[in-house]
């Protein structure tokens, strides 16, 4: 991908989380369906690959972090975070509710500790 390609990619990325910057009841996968929008219309072939890479990059992840990451927004989205809930405490939530996913993201986490 080209650099040029790839900073149009980012700034439509930068663009919508902008018009959502009040709006707290979007989930990742609402804001990625928002974002993909913004791309398409400056550069209408980017591919999925190339926004999750520029959401990474808005979001300070590196390659090797950006799997790990995608797979906890995945769990919170599933359970719907709440006013001001942690990542954590959306994982508990999950966990205690009987998701798999989220119990072992929260064992990984509590290990990292």
């Amino acid at each position: 991908m080209s650099h040029e390609r790839e900073q149009l990619i980012e700034q439509a990325v930068r663009r919508a989380f902008g018009s959502l910057a009040e709006d707290r009841t979007i989930g990742a996968g609402g804001l990625f369906e928002l974002a993909y929008a913004f791309v398409a219309a400056d550069v209408a072939d980017a591919s999925l690959e190339e926004i999750q890479a520029a959401f990474a990059s808005v979001w300070g992840l590196g390659p090797v972090d950006r799997d790990l990451y995608e797979q906890v927004l995945a769990v919170c989205d599933r359970h719907s975070p709440g006013d001001g809930e942690t990542i954590e405490q959306v994982l508990q939530r999950a966990s205690r509710g009987g998701d798999m996913e989220a119990t072992c993201l929260l064992a990984l986490v509590t290990n990292i500790r």
